[in-house]
Parts: C-alpha cells; structure tokens; sequence
C-alpha cells in the first residue's frame, strides 16, 4: 500500500510515544519485562495492553466507510483481513491511527473567517507545519540515539526505509516500542539507562538460551545450559531489585521536596492568620480602594 504523508507522521508520533514525553524514571517502567516477554503473534507491538481491538463489526463499519473515500486501499485491506490477519490488524490500527490524527489536525485548523495555518484567538495551538517540525525532530534525536547505541538497528531501519517504505514504518514501530525507553533514559537519567540496556541484553541470553535447551537432546548440554539459565534469571532479579532502589529513591527525593513546599504553606497559613498581618492588609486594601483612579473598561 502507498505510504501517505500521515503515515510518515504517524511513524514519529508512535516513536515519541513510546520514547517518552515527560521525563523518563525508574518507576515508569515496571510492566516492561512483561511487555517485551509476550510471545510474537499476539496482537503486535501495537496492541498490548490498554490498546482499542474493534470488533468484527465494527471492522467491517470502518472497512466500509474506507471503501467510500479510497476502495484501493479498502480492497486490499479486504484481501488481506483473509490471507494474514496480523498484518491486517496492524494495518487497520495504522489506519485508525491515521484517521485519529488526521482529525485531531482538522480540530487545529481555524473556523470559517480566520486566516489559514493560524490559531484561533485565546489558543496557543500549534499549526500543523510547527507540529510536523516537532515530530521530525523527535524523531532524528531517536535515530541518532539508535546510531549512539544500537548502530545495526539503526542500519537496519536506514536500508529499510530505502528498500521497503511500507516494512520500514513496521519495523520504526517495533523499534520505538524496543529501543524508545532505553533513549529517553540515555537523556534523563543515565544511570537507569545503564540499567535498561542491560536488562535489554539479558532478555536476549535467556531467549536464546531456553531456544537451546528445548532444541537439543544432550541431558548433560541441558543441564549446564540450564545452570547458566539460572544465573541469567539471578541477574534479572538484581536488576529489577536495583530499579526498585532507584524508583524508591526517586520518590524519597520527591517527598523530601513535597515536604519542604508544605513547610513553607503552613508558615504562610500561620502568618496570614496573625491579626496584626490581617490588620495591616485591611488598612491597605481600604486604601488601594479609596485612591485608585477610575479605569476604563477597553475590552468590554
């Protein structure tokens, strides 16, 4: 299928999204191990927990509302709902997606008499060339990240895009989904990036490892590999143990901080209420409002 504009958009918007916005931190990411161990096949990487599955009848709905505007696109989602029904899911949530920002654009642009590409007056929304920009940006920080440190996953996705424009925007999904934490982190918080990576690394020895054992017929191998399993298993608790401290540790410093502003508001309450304090801000409130010149009202 021809990749639109929106698509390419929607490629930057699901890398920002799993990239993190806000700040990343160690508590941020506790489902992660149970996330990235779900088996393949599963509904994707865009379809995890909390995502939107339509119904078959609502599929059929947003298949015959497509067929009105594009019956191309919509014949060949047809087609492919019957030979692969994983790929169809993730292109009808490619779909949806594309239509949930395309209206939320729609939303941006201003109402009937206001000049084109300009927000409305008393909102500071961005246009869309200004939102393009922003995506694009976050978009570049994320691929020199993958260059910084995962270069063949950045190879990989740089030949894609060339080869392969419609496998390429799969595979910047499951990239940002695999590698978008571990970059905010590189950004935020170095330390729990450390801790990502290596985590990331040992979910790799231990895929490959369990591979091995069910594969091979050795009992001595199976043995062996199954002690190193175990050492690897030992390694991944010390480090959700570590990320635990760290998360611990953060939110310490947050209630330390949160401490300090309630100490400032209740020596601020017990000012405020001393009679003298509220004597001396009648007297200059009467005052303020005795000598205060008349003004004219311009905006009513």
């Amino acid at each position: 299928m021809r990749i639109s504009v929106w698509k390419t958009v929607l490629i930057a918007c699901c890398v920002l999204a799993m990239a993190g916005l806000s700040q990343t931190k160690a508590g941020d990411l506790a489902q992660e191990e149970r996330v990235s161990a779900a088996p393949p096949g599963h509904g994707g990487p865009m379809m995890g927990k909390g995502q939107f599955e339509p119904t078959p009848e609502q599929i059929d709905h947003i298949l015959a509302e497509l067929k009105e505007k594009n019956p191309q696109e919509a014949n060949e989602l047809t087609k492919l709902r019957e030979k692969d029904p994983n790929t169809f899911k993730m292109e009808l949530q490619n779909h949806m997606r594309e239509q949930f920002m395309s209206r939320m654009m729609e939303q941006r642009r201003p109402q009937q008499g206001g000049p084109a590409g300009q927000p409305q007056a008393g909102h500071d929304m961005p246009g869309p060339e200004s939102m393009r920009e922003r995506i694009q940006e976050k978009t570049d920080e994320f691929l020199k990240c993958l260059k910084e440190n995962y270069p063949d996953e950045a190879t990989k996705l740089e030949q894609l895009k060339k080869d392969n424009p419609e496998q390429y925007m799969r595979a910047m999904m499951i990239s940002g989904k695999k590698y978008g934490p571990i970059c905010q982190a590189v950004k935020d918080d170095p330390n729990l990036a450390k801790v990502l990576k290596q985590q990331m690394e040992l979910r790799c020895k231990r895929a490959e490892l369990l591979k091995q054992i069910k594969t091979t017929a050795d009992e001595k191998q199976k043995k062996a590999m199954t002690t190193e399993l175990e050492q690897i298993v030992g390694q991944q608790f010390d480090l959700i143990v570590k990320r635990k401290q760290m998360a611990y540790e953060d939110l310490t410093k947050k209630l330390a901080d949160l401490q300090k502003e309630v100490d400032k508001k209740k020596t601020e309450v017990e000012r405020w209420k001393s009679k003298d304090f509220k004597n001396q801000r009648i007297k200059e409130r009467v005052n303020e409002l005795l000598t205060e010149p008349e003004r004219f009202e311009w905006d009513n």
